[in-house]
Parts: C-alpha cells; structure tokens; sequence
C-alpha cells in the first residue's frame, strides 16, 4: 500500500509530492550516481536525502530494511518504495528522456537477474570506488532538492 509510512509515527513527516532517493552520502559510486542525476536534470523535481540522516533511517526501519547495513538504496515514488534492481529502474524513469527510456527499458530485465547485478555491484562499490570521510551534501543550488 502508498504512504504507509504516513501513519507511522517513528516516521517524521516529510514533503513526499515529489519521488525521493536515498542513497549512502558516504559510498563515492552512489555520491557521483546523484551527483550525475543533479547534472542532467537540473531543473527536475526529484529529491535526494543519505542514509545517515534521520528521515531516511526512519524510513528504512519503517519498511523493514537495515540502514546501518545499507544493502539497497531506495526510491520511494507515490509513496510506494523500490529497492534494488526495481530501484535502480525507478531512479532512472525520474530523469528526463533519454534517461527516462532506459528505466522502461530495462524492465526486460527480470527482477531476478537485475538483483543479482545489483547485489555484484553493491557489494563491492566501497572496494571499487572508495568511500568519503563526510557525507556528501549538496551545494547552494542543489540545496532545494534535498531533504
């Protein structure tokens, strides 16, 4: 069901007209991932909020995932949450086209094999990619985007 987190009472209410993406402010492959979104849709109604801050932890414990594991990002869209493979879809169908066409596209991909990528890479994107000492946090201009 959408919005189930709104009669939650461990979840802080939040603006939730526009979809949200949660990603770990510390991992530098998800920093750039949203970093790179910023960029290519700069004037998109999308919203960002990390891991380490207090909404999107609620949130995470309100769906049952485990936020100091971080082994999902989320995007939560119509108040209904994807993660993984899912996620990753419903990341890109917040982008303007072309962007947007792969997020459909990419939906050939059963779930199964799409979370066994995803799972690959989760794994090891800290070892691949590094891991910052402070969470990323947006600029001036950017700021209106995240939570």
């Amino acid at each position: 069901m959408a919005y189930t987190y709104r009669s939650d009472p461990a979840v802080p209410p939040f603006h939730d007209s526009a979809p949200l993406i949660i990603f770990d402010g510390h991992c530098v492959l998800c920093s750039t991932g949203v970093q790179w979104m910023l960029r290519r849709d700069p004037g998109g109604t999308t919203r960002f909020a990390a891991i380490q801050d207090p909404i999107p932890q609620a949130l995470y414990r309100h769906y049952g995932l485990d936020a100091e594991r971080f082994d999902t990002f989320m995007v939560l869209a119509e108040g209904m949450p994807y993660t993984r493979w899912a996620g990753t879809l419903a990341a890109a169908r917040t982008m303007p086209a072309p962007w947007k066409w792969l997020g459909v596209a990419g939906r050939i991909v059963p779930d199964a094999i799409g979370n066994r990528i995803y799972d690959w890479v989760q794994r090891y994107r800290i070892g691949w990619f590094g891991a910052r000492e402070v969470c990323l946090r947006p600029d001036a201009r950017h700021a209106h985007r995240f939570l």
